[in-house]
Formats: C-alpha cells, structure tokens, sequence
C-alpha cells in the first residue's frame, strides 16, 4: 500500500491493492485464475479482505512473485495506482522485491482461503 493513490467507487467506498490486481491482470490469460477464484468467495466483501485472500491464494500457488512481476510491467495502470516515489515504479526497487517473492517459492503453504 505504500504510497497508494487514494482511489474510490461511484458509491464512496475505498479502493485497494485488490483492485490494482484486477487492473492489471484482467486481460492476461493464465494470471487471472486467483482474481476468479476471490471473486467467487461470496463472504468477502471489502477490497481489503480480496486482496488478502488473493495474496494467500497466490502464496499457496506458488504465483506471487509471477503475479506482481506481471503488475509492474504493466507500468501504465502501476503508475496510474502509485505515485512516482513507489518501490513498484523504480525498475531496481521492483526487481529486488519479485527476486525476493522467488525465494518464497521453496516455502510450501497451507493458508485457508
């Protein structure tokens, strides 16, 4: 969330990370099976709780560190969700965050969805 716009829907609710996961991987076959499998989690509500429950999906995955390095290429919809001093838009920052995510992929988990 660090240095996030602040975002909001025609009714005044609050936008999150869980719609800049839904910007960005919307229309890349193959990235969007998490975004589907949240959306059809009818107990979640809030923006916050489905981007919680994508994180944990793409954790147990294995998909993480794929999905985000997937976000930051898409640097139009990145730049339109943070500003120009966050660690997503620096190119050095960004690799060093996905190289970090890779390392998690040896960590198997078993997080409820």
């Amino acid at each position: 969330k660090f240095d996030q716009k602040e975002k909001s829907t025609l009714l005044g609710n609050r936008k999150d990370y869980w719609d800049y996961f839904c910007d960005c991987l919307a229309k890349i076959k193959g990235a969007n099976d998490g975004i589907r499998f949240v959306k059809s989690i009818t107990e979640l509500r809030t923006s916050l709780g489905k981007g919680r429950a994508f994180i944990r999906y793409s954790l147990v995955h294995q998909r993480l560190a794929d999905t985000l390095q997937q976000c930051f290429m898409n640097t139009k919809v990145t730049s339109d969700w943070y500003y120009a001093r966050s660690p997503f838009l620096n190119s050095k920052m960004s690799s060093d965050i996905v190289g970090q995510l890779y390392e998690l992929t040896d960590v198997q988990f078993d997080l409820a969805s």
